[in-house]
């Protein structure tokens, strides 16, 4: 096993992938990591719409750019870390964001790019989180992301999908991408 090889496998036993957490890569859909400088996002083929596979190196959308960092931050939340692509506007959203957010549409879904959100409604942004009105972070509970509503019949409450995951709440989707059922979930504790 060359050193490459072994730092390559080394990096798969520290994380998984950024959309839907699953740690384990396949002969036909690689969990492939950005060789970025400083860079963590590790994504699977399916999951960031990866066609091939380079021999050498790889490097997200984000690090591809070469855009100062400071500009880079999803559209849809306030998170500034994870699997970005750009949008219709000109800005950068997650992956696993244009995933939940049902107005978000993708130009081309084999590459998941143009990630479209132009037709998100303003009123998504005006929600308040109701996790971060609990924790009593008002300043963070509305216009800072675009909120998703919960499916529970009784339930009106609303969370940005970053807040969600980070506490460990489950949310979980089934999409078929690239012929693969992949399911994007947060685990619950």
């Amino acid at each position: 096993m060359s050193s490459d090889d072994w730092q390559r496998k080394s990096r798969e036993m520290i994380g998984g992938c950024c959309v839907c957490l699953d740690e384990t890569g396949w002969p036909d859909n690689k969990l492939v990591y950005c060789d970025g400088g400083g860079c963590n996002v590790a994504v699977h083929q399916a999951c960031y719409g990866i066609i091939s596979v380079p021999e050498g190196s790889w490097f997200c959308k984000r690090c591809e750019s070469q855009e100062r960092q400071v500009r880079l931050k999803c559209e849809l939340c306030p998170s500034k870390d994870g699997a970005l692509k750009r949008t219709d506007n000109g800005g950068w959203a997650h992956i696993v964001c244009a995933l939940y957010i049902p107005e978000v549409k993708f130009g081309d879904n084999t590459t998941m790019e143009q990630i479209k959100i132009t037709e998100v409604p303003y009123e998504r942004f005006q929600k308040s989180c109701y996790i971060c009105e609990d924790k009593g972070d008002s300043m963070n509970a509305k216009g800072k992301g675009a909120c998703i509503s919960c499916h529970y019949p009784s339930c009106r409450r609303s969370s940005m999908l970053h807040v969600l995951r980070a506490l460990g709440f489950f949310v979980s989707r089934k999409l078929a991408v690239k012929g693969w059922i992949i399911s994007v979930t947060v685990s619950i504790t």
